[in-house]
């Protein structure tokens, strides 16, 4: 494969790769890419050189960060038809092509990638990429079940989101998720208010924080293995009690009357207020993971779910960067 056609089809393979949430990068001879994602990792080859397909497929590549050992799956991509190898994913013109318009069609659709590809998938831990020759055969556990936001950023991701050298932990943080519906109506001299209205909104369990929570994100199942769960110290039955006093509030209406008496002319103002019988909210516990980066003695929290930096703690007596 010449040195032009084989640099097209990485920078292909990386868009393909991108696509599907992969965290790329671009690696030394003999090798293309690697690419971290969020439950297992892959080294990458472009080439039709019989001598160096047969050395990547019968090598073993492993993410090693402190004693953890992970195998990582190898991908490649070559126009030989002839080619055979054993223990590798293998990709030629027709794969290439087909993935390559689905990832096109994903980004203009902001859409994830689906790849299907064969061979074991691995949680991928932050580390540098070492051939090794033997693999490392665990299976993944899963930790409890809960509702939760997804897990989306690899701890890779996070540690370069954070721009810290260093590790990071996987936490679960708690949120009093609600929706609450609010009913009923007051006549005052012939005017009528309104006091129906509904609306969702997140509360942190831990400093009372407000966040959006889309439902539709939300998983109801077990979330990584390995990952802390933080205990909620907000009361829910004091949390819904604010919620109803922040609803009233915001919900309480003044009203301008005016009207005659003899020869004089009056203008009356009242505050109406919706009643708290009528409003109701539903409220349950729902956990967004976080990544905290720690860097010596500095500290970044990222969102697991959006990769955003957080700028207040998700927990208390943390110090950010």
């Amino acid at each position: 494969m010449e040195s032009g056609t084989r640099e097209k089809a990485r920078n292909v393979l990386k868009r393909i790769l991108a696509a599907a949430s992969y965290d790329v990068e671009e690696v030394g001879d003999p090798l293309d890419l690697s690419a971290v994602g969020n439950e297992d990792a892959l080294v990458v080859l472009c080439s039709d050189d019989p001598e160096t397909i047969g050395s990547f497929d019968s090598m073993i590549y492993r993410l090693r960060i402190g004693e953890d050992d992970w195998a990582c799956r190898k991908l490649l991509f070559t126009l030989d038809p002839a080619v055979q190898t054993e223990d590798c994913i293998r990709w030629g013109p027709d794969e290439f092509a087909c993935y390559a318009g689905r990832a096109a069609l994903a980004e203009v659709l902001g859409q994830t990638l689906v790849l299907n590809l064969p061979g074991p998938a691995r949680t991928a831990w932050r580390g540098q990429i070492e051939a090794s020759p033997a693999a490392v055969k665990e299976e993944l556990q899963d930790g409890p079940a809960l509702p939760h936001l997804p897990l989306k950023i690899s701890e890779m991701r996070a540690c370069g989101i954070a721009g810290l050298q260093g590790t990071a932990k996987c936490r679960f943080i708690p949120y009093w998720n609600y929706r609450y519906v609010s009913t009923g109506e007051r006549e005052v001299k012939d005017r009528l208010v309104s006091f129906d209205a509904e609306g969702t909104g997140a509360v942190n369990a831990i400093n009372g924080l407000k966040m959006e929570i889309n439902p539709d994100d939300i998983e109801r199942g077990p979330v990584p293995f390995g990952s802390e769960i933080v205990a909620t110290r907000l009361v829910r039955e004091d949390v819904e009690e604010q919620l109803v006093r922040d609803i009233i509030d915001r919900l309480t209406q003044r009203v301008r009357f005016r009207y005659e008496k003899g020869d004089a002319i009056f203008y009356e103002e009242k505050t109406l207020k919706p009643d708290r019988s009528n409003i109701k909210v539903d409220i349950e516990a729902v956990y967004v993971p976080v990544w905290q980066v720690r860097g010596g003695s500095k500290i970044v929290e990222v969102n697991g779910f959006t990769g955003e930096i957080l700028s207040m703690p998700m927990d208390e007596g943390v110090e950010l960067l």
